[in-house]
C-alpha cells in the first residue's frame, strides 16, 4: 500500500481518525506489514509482543481459560491491554491467515501519551467503550432530538405568587407576566392554575375572585430539570396529557415554564398530533386512523437518531392510549370498573416498538359474572388485529379464557404456577409478572402482583429455576463466525431475552414491581443487588442490541416482509459490528452474574 492508501485505511479506524496530521504520518512511518499463518500463536501470558495489530486481511481468536471470548478480522485491532500493562490473561491465534500492520510498541505508547482522545478509547471501561463507537456511529444522525436539553429550548419567566395571595392579585400579577399561568408557591411546594382551571373552579362555580390561590391550585406542579433532555420531557407531556412543566435548577427551585407548543415547534413532529386523535376518537374508526399513523412516527424518531429507549417510552404511553381507548368504546361503562384490562410481556414492560404481537389480560372483580365480559374481549382481540397488532402466536390474549377471569381463578393460577412448575408454567409466570395496568381497576393488579409476592417468600430453590431460563438461549462468543457462514442470528433469543429475564428475576425476588428493564437494572443497582459497573454495561448492551433489532424490524417493514427478531450480520457496518460483539460479551458475563446469585449450579 503507498502511503496515501495506508492513511485512508487508518482513518476508517477508530480511533485513528483522532489522530492529527504529524501524529499519523509518526504512526504511519512506524508500521509494517506481516504475514502469519494460520495457528500462529501471537499473543499469551508468556509472550508480549512489542506491536500493536490492525487486521488487514484474516482473522484472529482471542482465548481467556481456552474459552473463545472474541474474534477479529478486516480493520479489527488488537491488543492494547498487552503493550499497556505489559500483561494478558488471554491467547490470541491467528484462525485464518492473517495480514496485518504492526504499529511499534514505543509509537503507540507515545501516541497515547500526546492524544488524549486516543488514549481515553483504549483506558475506558467497556460501557465508555460502547458510548464511544454508538457516538462514533451515529454522529451523522444525531439531531435536536437526540442532544437537546430542556435549557436548549424557550424557557417562560413564571409568575409566582405566594399560597395566600387572592385570585384578583394574582390574575393582576399573571397580566403583568403577559401569560395564562399562575404558579403557586405553599413552603417548598408548587403549584399551578391556568386558564381552564379558572373556567371550571370559579367561573362555572361562581365563586368570589377574593379566594386565595391554594383554594384553587393544583398541587403538586409536575416539573422536569434544566439538564433533562428534551424528549424526556415531551414523553412526561404525552404521558400526562398536560399542557406545560416547570423546569428546575440542580437546587430544586423553579425557575421557570416549559410550554407544549415550544416543545412542538422544536421537534415540528406528529407527536401531539397523533396524541389529541387518540384523545378525540368517538369511534373504532377514528381510533384506527391515529394507530395507524404510530408506524411513521417510529421511523421518523428513528431516522434522526433518538435513541431506542426514548423511542419505545413514546410509542409505549401512546400505546397504552389506544388500549384505554379501546377499551371505552367496546367495554359498556357499567363493567368497565369491575375489571382490569392489562398489557403483558414487551408491552407491559414498554419495550415493543413495532407491533409484533399482542399480549394481554383481563382481570375480573370476585363475585362479578365473567361471562358477562366474553364477547367483548372477543371484539378486543379483533380490533386490535384490525389496528396492526398481529395475534400472539402462543395466544396470550384476552379473548382466551385462561387469560379472562376472575381475581380467584388468578390467584389458583399463580399458586400453580408455583407449587407445580414446569416450563410453561414460568413462561406465564413471567409474562404475568411484566405486566402493566391499562385500564378499569388498577388496584386489582396490585392485588393479584402482592398475593404472588406473598407465595414466593422463602421459595429460592422455584426462583433458581425461573432464572434458569436466562440460560436457555446461547448467545455467541464471536460475531465472525455468523460472518462467514449463517448470517442471520435472533438477536432476541441471543442477546435481549438473556437480559430481560436475568434482570425479570432479580426484580421477581427483590418484590420490584417496575416493568421496565432498564428501570428494573437501575433500582437494583440503587438496592445494591448489582454493582454499578454490571447496572451500566447491561444498559448499555440492551440500548446497543434493541437498536439493532429496531432497524432491522423497520427494514423488514419497508420490505413489507414478516417482521422477526433477526438481524442479517452481512449488513452491519464495521462499528455495529464491534458494538454487538461488546454487548454479547457483557450477556455472556452476566449470565454468569446469574448463575451465581440464584446458585443455578447447584440445580443444574
Amino acid at each position: 500500500m503507498s502511503l496515501r492508501d495506508q492513511q485512508a485505511f487508518l482513518s476508517k479506524i477508530h480511533p485513528f481518525e483522532v489522530l492529527s496530521e504529524q501524529q499519523m504520518d509518526i504512526c504511519i512511518n512506524s508500521m509494517d506489514i506481516a504475514y502469519y499463518p494460520k495457528d500462529t500463536t501471537l499473543i499469551n501470558p508468556e509472550n508480549i509482543p512489542n506491536y500493536f495489530f490492525i487486521i488487514i486481511k484474516g482473522s484472529v481468536h482471542e482465548y481467556k481459560d481456552e474459552q473463545l471470548v472474541m474474534d477479529y478480522h478486516h480493520e479489527d485491532s488488537f491488543d492494547a491491554n498487552s503493550l499497556i500493562y505489559s500483561s494478558t490473561k488471554s491467547t490470541f491465534k491467528v484462525q485464518e491467515d492473517l495480514i496485518c500492520y504492526e504499529l511499534e510498541r514505543n509509537t503507540f505508547l507515545k501516541l497515547i501519551e500526546e492524544n488524549s482522545e486516543f488514549k481515553n478509547f483504549f483506558l475506558n471501561n467497556l460501557v465508555n467503550k460502547i458510548q464511544t463507537l454508538k457516538t462514533k456511529e451515529y454522529t451523522s444522525e444525531l439531531s435536536s432530538f437526540m442532544i437537546a436539553r430542556v435549557e436548549d429550548t424557550l424557557i417562560h419567566e413564571p409568575c409566582i405568587v405566594q399560597a395566600k395571595t387572592t385570585l384578583t392579585n394574582a390574575i393582576a400579577k399573571s397580566i403583568e407576566f403577559k401569560t395564562s399561568t399562575i404558579i403557586v408557591q405553599k413552603e417548598n411546594e408548587y403549584g399551578i392554575i391556568t386558564d381552564s382551571l379558572l373556567k371550571m373552579e370559579v367561573l362555572l362555580k361562581g365563586r368570589d375572585l377574593s379566594i386565595n390561590v391554594e383554594d384553587i391550585a393544583i398541587f403538586p406542579l409536575l416539573t422536569v430539570s434544566g439538564d433533562d433532555y428534551l424528549f424526556e420531557a415531551l414523553t412526561l407531556l404525552i404521558k400526562k396529557g398536560i399542557k406545560r412543566v416547570g423546569v428546575t435548577n440542580s437546587k430544586n427551585e423553579l425557575i421557570g415554564i416549559l410550554e407544549q407548543l415550544d416543545v412542538l415547534s422544536h421537534f415540528a413532529n406528529h407527536t401531539f398530533v397523533v396524541d389529541t386523535q387518540i384523545k378525540k376518537a368517538k369511534t373504532l374508526k377514528d381510533l384506527k386512523s391515529a394507530s395507524n399513523d404510530l408506524l411513521n412516527i417510529i421511523k421518523a424518531l428513528q431516522s434522526k437518531g433518538v435513541k431506542v429507549n426514548h423511542i419505545s417510552n413514546l410509542i409505549g404511553q401512546l400505546n397504552i392510549k389506544v388500549y384505554k381507548k379501546l377499551y371505552q368504546l367496546i367495554v359498556p361503562k357499567n363493567l368497565q370498573n369491575d375489571a382490569c384490562f392489562m398489557v403483558m410481556g414487551s408491552e407491559g414492560r414498554n419495550e415493543q416498538i413495532i407491533k409484533t404481537d399482542q399480549d394481554n389480560a383481563l382481570i375480573i372483580r370476585n363475585g362479578v359474572d365473567v361471562e358477562q365480559y366474553r364477547t367483548y374481549m372477543n371484539s378486543m382481540t379483533k380490533t386490535l388485529i384490525d389496528f396492526g397488532y398481529p395475534p400472539c402466536e402462543g395466544n396470550i390474549m384476552v379473548s382466551n379464557p385462561f387469560w379472562c377471569k376472575s381475581v380467584k381463578d388468578y390467584e389458583k393460577e399463580t399458586k400453580r404456577w408455583i407449587e407445580a412448575p414446569d416450563m410453561q408454567n414460568y413462561m406465564d409466570l413471567a409474562i404475568f409478572f411484566d405486566s402493566f395496568a391499562v385500564a378499569g381497576d388498577k388496584e386489582l393488579l396490585i392485588n393479584l402482583k402482592d398475593y404472588l409476592f406473598n407465595k414466593l417468600h422463602d421459595k429460592d430453590v422455584f426462583l433458581a429455576y425461573f432464572a434458569k431460563a436466562t440460560l436457555t438461549f446461547d448467545t455467541p462468543t464471536t460475531v465472525a463466525n455468523f460472518m462467514t457462514k449463517t448470517h442471520q442470528i435472533d438477536i432476541k433469543k441471543t442477546g435481549v431475552f438473556p437480559i430481560v429475564q436475568g434482570v425479570r428475576s432479580l426484580a421477581l425476588r427483590e418484590r420490584i414491581r417496575e416493568t421496565t428493564t432498564v428501570k428494573r437494572i437501575k433500582i437494583l443497582q440503587d438496592k445494591k443487588v448489582i454493582d454499578n459497573e454490571l447496572a451500566n454495561e447491561l444498559i448499555e448492551a440492551f440500548e446497543v442490541l434493541s437498536t439493532l433489532r429496531l432497524k432491522s424490524q423497520l427494514e423488514q417493514s419497508n420490505n413489507k416482509v414478516k417482521i422477526n427478531n433477526e438481524i442479517d450480520t452481512h449488513k452491519l457496518g464495521k462499528i455495529e459490528r464491534d458494538l454487538l460483539k461488546d454487548s454479547f460479551k457483557i450477556v455472556i458475563a452476566f449470565k454468569k452474574f446469574i448463575i451465581y446469585s440464584f446458585k443455578i449450579d447447584k440445580i443444574l
